[in-house]
């Protein structure tokens, strides 16, 4: 069993770099997010001004909704309640999320499409021997997704359901001192887009999303060959539910 330590649970209490640091921290974030309030206004008013007999091929869909929580195997020790004790499985849990979906429309019907998808989230570990969880880490996971959907109504329909699929990378940008993460992730799902007019409509998501997390020593069994060892590949295995305003241009 390999040995790694993840922080002990406890209660800290900050010093001045400290609070310093996290003061600083959100308001970079407060910069952020009034820039990208601001882009936004900016889309908004030039979506308006452009001539109303324009193709509108692109979509921008700002979302907000909810990511479930997902585990995967791990092999290592953590200090807990002052004691060394065995972990086998790491969890990050659910939390909201916000993003953008951004779609350039090919045909009628089929729309390639890119999203980003964030979450201010932590990991529990699981002690194995009391079978609970402790919080471990928080993180920030930023999901990357390159894919498409294809819409089973016409443009002449207000509400339109559609199918999607994508492929991509997961990125968790990880606190007190461990290290961050890039794994590949990838989704597949469905919704809803209801028209409101020809610059504005609304969107609901709903989609697996799931995480490559590690890889462990398996059996596998069919019934040509019988059971022989393989590696098993393990997946946070995530689902997200968003809704959000269609912007089209």
């Amino acid at each position: 069993m390999s040995s790694a330590v993840l922080p002990r649970r406890a209660q800290v209490v900050p010093d001045c770099k400290t609070v310093m640091r996290i003061h600083k921290e959100e308001e970079g974030l407060m910069k952020r997010c009034t820039a990208w309030f601001a882009l936004l206004a900016l889309i908004l008013v030039l979506f308006i001004a452009m001539p109303t007999r324009a193709q509108q091929r692109f979509e921008i869909t700002p979302f907000v909704g909810y990511e479930t929580s997902g585990s995967y195997p791990v092999s290592v020790f953590s200090t807990s309640g002052g004691i060394t004790v065995p972990v086998d499985q790491l969890r990050v849990n659910g939390a909201t999320a916000f993003g953008t979906f951004f779609d350039y429309g090919l045909s009628e019907n089929f729309q390639p499409e890119f999203m980003w998808n964030h979450n201010n989230t932590s990991y529990s570990a699981h002690d194995l021997l009391s079978d609970s969880y402790f919080k471990a880490f928080n993180s920030n996971v930023d999901q990357f997704q390159f894919g498409a959907l294809y819409m089973f109504r016409g443009s002449e329909h207000r509400l339109r359901p559609y199918f999607a699929a994508s492929v991509g990378f997961t990125h968790d940008t990880n606190d007190n001192g461990n290290p961050n993460r890039t794994a590949f992730s990838w989704s597949i799902g469905g919704g809803v887009k209801y028209s409101l007019g020809q610059h504005f409509g609304l969107r609901g998501d709903a989609r697996y999303l799931p995480t490559y997390g590690s890889s462990s020593q398996g059996t596998y069994c069919d019934p040509f060959f019988g059971c022989y060892p393989t590696t098993v590949h393990n997946f946070l295995n995530r689902g997200s539910f968003t809704g959000g305003l269609i912007i089209k241009f």
